[in-house]
């Protein structure tokens, strides 16, 4: 269930530009060409020093690529974007989509009617995986990641982006807050018609929808989330949907954060993709009751996490 919001009729696409961090200055490099070299080059590897007795080499240099994200704010699959993007401070914009009409997709999504849907650099990327796959190609990205990294290592390991996308936690628990945590959250945050419509309370700030698409969203579209949350609860068996949630984010505590031992799922200083997939779908109910009881307060390992992640994520 990857998806929620559009808008109908003629409807103004507007798009926000989204400033994850303060900008950044341009990166720009005159004797590498890829991400290797750059991590090299700025570590100071005495191979890459320009040689002055040489002719100048044409500067290249590394723009953030150019990101519109469609999404529903609740999303918890477009959250798992929007959190690496913020980590590796790339902004980006974002267009808010209706989701009973669906408007803003229809006149080039072509036969895929879900979020999230990016364009980046121009070209049409479906779902929150193959998003995240697309930015971590991205060279600007690769080094906005290297350079977090450069001179941290916790016992003598340091990050990698192998270690990042692809050491066994980081795969275990992106897919596991996509196949696993996500959809728990829907039953979560619909529990009752009341808290179905507390979360779609956010459709009042967006501008793209009018007032009329504003109030059938929040009456017609809470009411269809509530009775969807309801078949995912029969679908996978769950009688206390609070519960289940506790006992994902208990297993991540135990499994994930070996009960406070690793400060990240990485077990290393800094957090890896399964930790920002996390932290991303968790964060997408930030300010609804699910997340008050289950999340905001907590004193533990994953309250601590938590709040280590919101500083690396969100600033």
């Amino acid at each position: 269930m990857n998806k929620l919001y559009s808008s109908s009729g003629l409807i103004q696409r507007i798009h926000r530009r989204v400033r994850v961090r303060p900008a950044r200055s341009l990166i720009t490099s005159s004797s590498f060409s890829s991400s290797s070299n750059v991590s090299a080059a700025i570590k100071g590897d005495s191979t890459l020093a320009p040689d002055t007795n040489a002719t100048p080499t044409p500067t290249t240099t590394l723009t953030p690529p150019s990101v519109t994200l469609y999404q529903y704010a609740i999303c918890p699959f477009c959250n798992i974007n929007k959190a690496l993007l913020s980590y590796v401070n790339v902004g980006y914009d974002y267009v808010e989509v209706n989701p009973l009409s669906k408007a803003e997709l229809k006149p080039w999504s072509g036969s895929y009617k879900k979020v999230p849907i990016a364009k980046i650099e121009n070209g049409q990327v479906n779902g929150s995986t193959d998003i995240n796959q697309a930015l971590l190609k991205n060279d600007f990205v690769i080094h906005q990641l290297e350079k977090k990294w450069m001179n941290t290592t916790t016992n003598n390991e340091s990050m990698s982006m192998e270690q990042f996308v692809s050491s066994e936690e980081s795969v275990h628990w992106s897919q596991f807050a996509k196949d696993k945590l996500a959809p728990i959250l829907y039953p979560n945050i619909c529990r009752s018609l009341s808290e179905s419509y507390q979360a779609f309370e956010y459709v009042r700030d967006v501008e793209n929808f009018t007032g009329v698409q504003k109030i059938m969203i929040r009456g017609i579209g809470s009411f269809a989330m509530y009775i969807a949350a309801s078949k995912i609860k029969s679908k996978r068996n769950i009688t206390d949907e609070r519960k289940a949630l506790e006992d994902a984010i208990v297993r991540w505590q135990e499994e994930g954060l070996d009960n406070g031992n690793r400060i990240y799922s990485s077990g290393l200083s800094h957090p890896n993709l399964g930790d920002v997939s996390m932290f991303g779908v968790i964060n997408s109910v930030a300010g609804l009751t699910a997340h008050d009881e289950v999340i905001r307060d907590r004193d533990d390992a994953v309250g601590e996490w938590y709040r280590r992640m919101q500083k690396d994520v969100l600033g």
